[in-house]
């Protein structure tokens, strides 16, 4: 690695830090860490969560596992046509469920 190398990657780790530091002065408690403080509605959540769901990784990854996987095929297929599906009922029914309940993470809905 050079110089340059250097450079790049020292300016990527600072930006990284400061970003951090400066998203952070804002936080004042878990909830505003781990739910936002509850400021974004719930069709942006679930958004939010169908594009973790969809990322480049299942698009690269799904072509593999439909014509090359033993027992792929249609049987594959058709399980990765409806994660969409499922996404949208968890984003119509289960998040606006959980934000009533106003809890800060799965688990206090399960203990």
């Amino acid at each position: 690695m050079n110089a340059l190398d250097w450079v790049i990657i020292l300016t990527y780790m600072s930006a990284m830090i400061g970003l951090s530091v400066y998203l952070g002065i804002s936080q004042s408690s878990e909830e505003d860490y781990f739910v936002g403080g509850r400021k974004l509605s719930w069709w942006s959540v679930g958004m939010s969560t169908m594009a973790t769901q969809t990322s480049a990784i299942s698009f690269i990854s799904i072509p593999a596992f439909v014509a090359l996987k033993e027992g792929g095929g249609l049987t594959w297929l058709q399980y990765e046509l409806a994660v969409p599906l499922a996404i949208i009922l968890v984003m119509a029914f289960l998040i606006p469920f959980f934000r009533k309940l106003k809890l800060v993470s799965v688990y206090e809905y399960l203990e």
